[in-house]
């Protein structure tokens, strides 16, 4: 029961952080398959579109910090040597990007367009790499003169993540 009302809670906090401004969009989610442990989480970004040294590292530091955030795993990161036991490898996977800079949105404003960002995500048991769940998320910035940089979808995706992740943990927690 109070592990319903902590996830419930949490997803609440991750909906309100989401706002109407912009948005998240979880996609393609595979069916999950069998009970993990959640004593570590590895969080580990990529892509092979080029440039994107930045965005992995905010991608991947927001994801660690949401999963901290929540206190369901005992420990997140991205080294695999701090793995202490079992637990989960997240895989995350720039496949699109369009980005939107400060500056763009300094001088042209809602002109600029909106940021986005596709996310290709595999969740696997650290132990055996049995796989756990896939899916797809889609972050993308607010349209307004004030706000929707890159940074901004970056942030919306990597909530989606988490809340995905979340989500995974409640049905497949051992």
């Amino acid at each position: 029961m109070q592990r319903t009302l902590k996830f419930g809670a949490i997803l609440l906090v991750l909906l309100t952080l989401v706002g109407c401004a912009s948005s998240g969009v979880v996609r393609n989610a595979s069916p999950i398959n069998k009970p993990v442990s959640l004593d570590f989480a590895l969080v580990q970004t990529s892509s092979s579109l080029g440039g994107l040294e930045h965005e992995k590292r905010l991608l991947n530091d927001s994801i660690i910090s949401g999963l901290r955030e929540t206190g369901y795993f005992g420990s997140v990161s991205d080294d695999k040597t701090a793995a202490s036991g079992g637990g989960i490898q997240i895989k995350a996977d720039i496949k699109e990007i369009k980005r939107v800079s400060d500056t763009a949105r300094l001088w042209v404003g809602s002109m600029a367009g909106r940021a986005r960002i596709l996310v290709g995500v595999t969740v696997t048991d650290l132990d055996a790499g049995n796989q756990i769940e896939t899916f797809e998320v889609e972050g993308e910035s607010g349209g307004s003169a004030e706000a929707g940089t890159t940074d901004e979808a970056i942030q919306r995706a990597a909530e989606q993540i988490v809340a995905e992740l979340l989500k995974i943990s409640s049905q497949t927690s051992q």
